[in-house]
């Protein structure tokens, strides 16, 4: 990561941070937020801004420099006061937010402010919701929490009173495209990389050795067979696919949301949709829209469904190969039903 980044978040989410900067300059910044938002929509980004202002020992009409002493620990995650909480598995359990819960009780090392992050606030366990309710009523002087969910329903309401909520607008498409193709990634897997996240520095991190190049190869290959109904698409996922997922969550979910991405713009087609700016797989479009075509919209609907499901299965713990192949299996039943 680097001091470009820092300007991301204001590209991303332009009205929330102003209205951030507006709070912190009438020094009414609340102790515990709740930042909501789908995968993709800049949570992240917006609360790596928030730790660069709150830290920087300079900023500049609002902003952090992104330069000074402070900024340059953030921007490398090596700030001894700023503390990540996140799922180990499929949960946050009470051990993790008992963890986080004494750090609360120890002095910031360096300044008078420490801050805590919880990504996924949506999977921790009600006793680990619970543990940490008096400690966002009273986190003491300089200490504050941000929690960051795709699900805000799944939040205990008990959290959700105590926090000021931050809800994520939806993203500029054009200035994160802009954004990766000033990194050096191509307009094709910049369009589809943006259906997956709109972390920059995740996208470059995928394209660097070429992993992501295959990875859209081996989803396209399985979804051209799949959607012919041909069971050769099962043996591709013992030969393909579950090599580059090898072992790395990370990239087994990448495959999974690229299944769901590729079925989810079959479903739009399927729909009539005709602007190319709502597609992912552009080059794939004549292929997607002859699926699109050729099945009725209820054998669509549920085999879009069908891939939405798989993260939660792998957040169960469940193969990879095993999801795979059986969702490899149903799709193939649904369509030749």
């Amino acid at each position: 990561m680097n001091a470009a980044e820092v300007t991301r978040a204001e590209q991303l989410q332009p009205v929330l941070i102003s209205q951030l900067k507006r709070v912190i300059k009438n020094k009414e910044l609340a102790h515990a937020y709740l930042l909501v938002g789908p995968s993709g929509s800049g949570k992240e980004t917006v609360a790596r801004w928030l730790a660069l202002r709150l830290f920087c020992l300079y900023p500049v009409d609002g902003e952090p420099d992104g330069t000074c002493p402070e900024c340059q620990r953030i921007l490398s995650e090596n700030h001894p006061d700023i503390v990540l909480a996140q799922a180990e598995g499929r949960q946050i359990k009470v051990d993790t937010i008992r963890r986080l819960k004494s750090e609360f009780t120890k002095s910031a090392m360096e300044g008078n402010k420490k801050l805590f992050i919880i990504k996924d606030a949506e999977k921790m366990t009600t006793s680990a919701a619970n543990s940490l309710l008096k400690f966002i009523e009273e986190p003491g002087p300089g200490i504050y929490i941000l929690m960051l969910t795709t699900n805000k329903s799944a939040i205990l309401p008990t959290i959700q009173s105590r926090t000021q909520v931050l809800e994520m607008a939806p993203l500029n498409r054009q200035e994160l495209l802009s954004a990766l193709q000033k990194q050096g990634v191509t307009e094709k897997k910049a369009r589809i990389a943006i259906g997956l996240t709109d972390s920059v520095t995740t996208v470059v991190d995928w394209c660097q050795d070429g992993w992501f190049d295959q990875a859209v190869a081996g989803i396209l290959q399985w979804y051209h067979q799949v959607s012919q109904g041909k069971m050769m698409a099962f043996v591709g996922v013992q030969t393909d696919l579950v090599k580059l997922g090898a072992h790395n969550r990370d990239h087994q979910l990448v495959l999974l949301d690229l299944a769901a991405l590729i079925w989810r713009d079959t479903l739009l087609a399927a729909n009539g949709i005709k602007d190319q700016e709502r597609f992912h797989f552009v080059e794939e479009l004549t292929a997607i829209k002859s699926v699109g075509q050729h099945y009725p919209m209820t054998a669509l609907l549920t085999v879009s469904q069908l891939t939405l499901a798989t993260r939660h299965y792998l957040e169960q713990n469940i193969s990879f190969q095993n999801i795979f192949e059986e969702l490899t299996i149903r799709i193939v039943q649904t369509l030749t039903d």
